[in-house]
């Protein structure tokens, strides 16, 4: 077996079964022994005092035929005989009563039995046969019982009933001995019923409950290792399956599911296990993203400061090379130089901006602020920028003070972005809006507007809309603006049409409560 949980799970659940059939089997020996005997101790006792019952009945009978003995009644071998029980009797003569042909009988089959007997696991080692020949009288056979027997026959003699478990040597066997007092019917001891029953017999019934208790052990011990084989196969299968989903993971085929559906742990973990797939294929296509963007970056950025620099440079080769002599080419050139020095002096700036807005350790130095002093101040600098095109831009707030903590440069940099681009784009004699109502801040512009498809990118870095009104700019500002917005917990919405124009929408953070500003200013005073 290749699996090695498989077979580790497999050698587990096999010794489960085998101590549990070991501790099972022991109990079960125990109980059904002690139960077994119990049955038949009391079944040899119901026998004894029925058999007993007869002999007293028939007490005196016997005795007026053999006087004060009765050893040689030939009742007691007709007992014997009929009852096929093994019935002694002990006269008050101390003489016993025997069946010779039933002792002899009984002789060979405890010996034949005793050669016999499966595995020796109830053998017992039999004394010597004390013994060749049966006892000649009753007398003689009395004193060949054994002393513990004799012992329980006296104490027969004053009324009491016993069980013992002893060798007796005229059987050659170890026998269950039950004593009764045999009563007159005057109600005097006149003898002692022995009444035997080989122990070579219970064990037969014990050795057989318990044999067929191991065979039905054996066997389900057989199913069960079958059933653990398969089970275990099945639970490591599903495990050796989510491996492979996992080595598919690691060489970056992230398209890999278990597809695994239980009802427990190894169906959670193989849940897990899918979640983590669909997290790393959308991550690698977030990065995919990001290194598109990347390259994209690095071409437009490259673009962006070639053209200045090209044009710094030839102009610069022109005049050194003398191409160029006239005053007011020179001039011409000059000033083109300073222009693109401007841009390329802006676009660096822009550059550096978002690189450190982009960084959430660069701090911003915020404060609480009257947000509507930030409208007003960028509303009045944008009618300047606007004033060659005669735009007219205005700000309306629902309320006089916005309170919240941020960074006043910072966030009039962010309102001039949109505002720089809304009067690009924004016909001459059109009007520009700033509307503050319900935290939310609406500048609405009648320019002409971005395509369905450009919408989504307009926040991205260096993307520029390639239309004629949009030649110049680094294709920086609204990426920052962006991340200016998510520093100040704002989020920013763009609705445009073409044609018809542009609308930015920024949801605000909530407004500072008394406690709030008054906790922010003792903290700038410390």
């Amino acid at each position: 077996m290749n699996n090695k949980i498989a077979l580790k799970l497999t050698l587990y659940f096999s010794a489960v079964l085998l101590v549990f059939a070991l501790i099972i089997g022991g109990v079960f020996y125990q109980f059904f022994k002690q139960q077994t005997i119990e049955i038949k101790e009391k079944e040899m006792r119901l026998r004894a005092e029925k058999i007993a019952e007869v002999l007293g009945d028939n007490m005196a009978r016997m005795e007026s035929r053999h006087g004060d003995g009765i050893a040689n009644s030939k009742f007691i071998s007709y007992l014997d005989n009929v009852t096929q029980e093994i019935v002694w009797v002990v006269d008050s003569n101390r003489q016993l009563s025997i069946n010779k042909d039933r002792v002899q009988r009984q002789r060979r089959e405890v010996q034949k039995h005793h050669e016999h007997s499966g595995f020796g696991l109830f053998k017992r080692q039999m004394p010597p046969i004390a013994w060749k020949e049966p006892p000649k009288t009753p007398k003689e056979a009395y004193e060949r019982l054994p002393v513990q027997v004799k012992e329980k026959v006296e104490d027969g003699f004053n009324g009491k009933e016993f069980i013992i478990e002893e060798y007796n040597p005229m059987l050659d066997g170890i026998m269950l001995t039950v004593g009764r007092p045999i009563y007159d019917s005057q109600g005097q001891v006149k003898a002692v019923l022995l009444l035997h029953s080989p122990v070579a017999g219970l064990r037969d019934a014990i050795w057989s409950g318990l044999r067929i208790l191991l065979i039905s052990l054996l066997v389900a011990m057989v199913l069960g290792m079958l059933l653990s084989v398969v089970l275990s196969w099945r639970f490591t299968g599903t495990i050796e399956k989510m491996k492979n989903i996992a080595e598919r993971l690691a060489e970056r085929d992230y398209t890999a599911r278990t597809n695994i559906k239980q009802n427990d742990e190894i169906g959670e973990l193989a849940r897990t296990l899918d979640i983590l797939a669909e997290r790393l294929e959308l991550a690698d296509a977030e990065s995919q993203k990001l290194e598109k963007l990347r390259r994209e970056f690095i071409a437009n950025i490259s673009h962006e400061l070639r053209t200045p620099v090209t044009v710094i440079r030839g102009s610069l080769e022109a005049l050194r090379d003398g191409v160029v002599t006239e005053k007011a080419d020179v001039e011409e050139f000059h000033e083109q130089m300073y222009k693109e020095s401007l841009f390329l002096q802006r676009l660096i700036n822009d550059l550096l901006d978002l690189s450190r807005l982009q960084n959430t350790d660069f701090p911003i130095e915020k404060a609480p602020l009257n947000f509507v002093d930030v409208m007003h101040d960028a509303v009045r600098s944008g009618r300047q920028l606007g004033a060659d095109k005669k735009l007219q831009i205005t700000g309306s707030s629902d309320k006089d003070i916005y309170m919240l903590n941020g960074d006043y440069g910072r966030l009039r940099q962010m309102l001039m972005i949109f505002l720089h681009n809304s009067i690009k784009f924004s016909p001459a004699g059109s009007e520009i809006k700033l509307e503050l109502a319900d935290n939310r801040l609406k500048l609405t512009d009648h320019g002409c507007g971005i395509k369905e498809e450009d919408i989504p990118h307009a926040f991205d870095r260096f993307y520029k809309a390639r239309n004629e009104h949009n030649k110049s700019g680094s294709g920086l500002g609204l990426a920052i603006a962006k991340q200016i917005a998510q520093r100040h917990d704002m989020q920013l919405q763009l609705q445009s049409k073409l044609g018809e124009g542009t609308t930015i929408i920024i949801t605000l953070p909530p407004e500072l409560k008394e406690k709030e500003y008054a906790d922010e200013q003792d903290e700038l005073r410390l």
